[in-house]
């Protein structure tokens, strides 16, 4: 496991760095990288190294709904605070992108345990992938998971596979899927969605990159994709209707 810890203080964050070190991840502890993010220039060949972000509590709220928006259905993410928010706050925060909350003051054991459970769900993945590689060699292509989609996940795909040549902006995701575009909750909501897709067809057995984000253009399905599932009129008429 790779993690990145975005922060506004390196020396404030040395307790924990240490605690990650002593459980034998790498980690990498930036305030340039969280500037250029800031600025909305992702370095991604930077970025691609890691798996894991820690938001520390250094960055303000407002910061880290920049983050979410643009790296958060990519990466797990973490966020660094002296005091667990309300029920209200962490179902929001998680709506949004956060995966997990770290107490100022958390354990050895507390760290390793949450971090161990995300390793955990990523080996899943890997593992599902790689059996079906092997598969794929020997099987023909199989059906999408809609099963396991939720309404707003089976239109997000929909739109996907109806625009496959080109990118599609998130502004014209959001219209496409809720009719207007000009509501925050609606592009929090988007990055959410996309997390949650690309989640389940790499819990299916697909890469998990298997909606790229081209920055700067919007959202497009991958080629494994179509590799992957078989796409007709009747399967996009099943993904419209959830039946």
């Amino acid at each position: 496991m790779q993690v990145l810890i975005l922060t506004h203080n390196i020396l404030v964050e040395r307790p924990l760095v240490e605690k990650l070190q002593r459980l034998n991840i790498e980690v990498l502890s930036s305030e340039k990288i969280l500037t250029m993010l800031q600025a909305k220039q992702v370095p991604l060949e930077v970025m691609s190294f890691f798996n894991v972000l820690i938001a520390s509590e250094t960055i303000s709220d407002q910061e880290l709904t920049v983050i979410l928006e643009e790296v958060g259905e990519k990466f797990t993410i973490l966020r660094q605070t002296d005091q667990m928010p309300s029920k209200e706050e962490k179902t929001e925060w998680e709506a949004r992108g956060v995966d997990e909350w770290l107490l100022e003051e958390e354990s050895l054991s507390g760290l390793r345990e949450k971090l161990a459970e995300r390793t955990l769900k990523e080996s899943g993945y890997s593992i599902s992938f790689g059996m079906t590689q092997k598969a794929e060699n020997v099987q023909e292509k199989r059906p999408i998971p809609l099963w396991n989609l939720t309404r707003s996940e089976r239109e997000m795909l929909s739109t996907l596979i109806s625009t496959k040549d080109a990118p599609i902006s998130r502004n014209d995701l959001a219209i496409k899927i809720w009719g207007d575009s000009d509501s925050a909750s609606h592009m929090t909501r988007l990055s959410t969605i996309i997390k949650h897709l690309r989640n389940k067809l790499k819990i299916d057995g697909v890469e998990y990159d298997v909606i790229r984000t081209n920055w700067g253009e919007g959202y497009q399905l991958s080629k494994v994709f179509f590799d992957h599932y078989v796409v007709d009129d009747r399967i996009m008429e099943e993904i419209k209707t959830g039946n």
